[in-house]
């Protein structure tokens, strides 16, 4: 059963300029540890890494259908790659509280995340669905 989708679209530019304007601070209000890890694997930071990141989040809160409200806030949120290089979103927190609460009794949530950059955009999507579980 489909339970939300949401959709982003940002700006690597826009990312960058947050990052040049605060710096550390900006990474670590919006960044798990994790996810700061491997920005700074690819790049000194990678803007496409942190852009992307950024996107699936926005989009992960847009299809719960709530943006970030409920006192959900973005380290609640991570987005990760399997071991195949795809990404996951993993939640936390409140997100995770929330989450779970708008799921129909005897379901699982089943996240679904697809992103995609050219040189200056980043877009992501993502789907919330709930499967019959135990």
């Amino acid at each position: 059963m489909l339970i939300g989708i949401g959709n982003d679209i940002i700006s690597i530019n826009r990312v960058k300029n947050l990052y040049h304007k605060f710096g550390k601070r900006f990474e670590e209000r919006i960044y798990t540890h994790e996810e700061q890890v491997i920005v700074w694997r690819r790049g000194t930071p990678c803007f496409k890494t942190l852009s992307n990141r950024w996107a699936a989040k926005e989009a992960f809160v847009k299809a719960l259908g709530i943006g970030f409200s409920k006192g959900i806030n973005w380290k609640d949120i991570k987005i990760i790659n399997d071991k195949n290089g795809k990404p996951c979103v993993l939640v936390n927190g409140n997100a995770k509280e929330y989450l779970n609460s708008i799921l129909p009794m005897n379901t699982l949530p089943i996240l679904h995340v697809s992103i995609s950059d050219e040189k200056d955009i980043v877009n992501a999507v993502v789907v919330i669905e709930a499967r019959i579980g135990k």
